[in-house]
């Protein structure tokens, strides 16, 4: 392949690839902030239940929400609420929620 060639090849997935994050960055920020009704404003909850959970490490959020969505982890109402996300959801929301601590 040519360099030209790519070149080319690098521009047509760079612009594949902007939508797609772009798309992920829409989707952690739309089913994220539903998390805050819940978890407190920004998801900084005033108490330890539910916790605090702005700033968490991304990895971290995604465990807990896999856990949940799969019955590995117990709880009253957050399994139910994971079960309706895929794990590429998860993972949005994930990224969007530990964006929010203003690191």
């Amino acid at each position: 392949m040519t360099k030209s060639s790519t070149l080319a090849v690098l521009a047509m997935v760079s612009m594949i690839a902007a939508p797609l994050q772009a798309a992920d960055e829409f989707t952690g920020r739309t089913i994220g902030s539903a998390c805050f009704a819940c978890h407190g404003a920004a998801g900084a909850s005033k108490s330890s239940i539910p916790p605090i959970i702005i700033g968490v490490p991304v990895a971290y959020i995604v465990r807990q929400m896999q856990d949940f969505r799969d019955d590995k982890r117990y709880s009253t109402i957050m399994g139910r609420i994971a079960r309706g996300y895929t794990d590429e959801e998860i993972v949005a929301v994930a990224e969007y929620i530990s964006s929010q601590g203003g690191q």
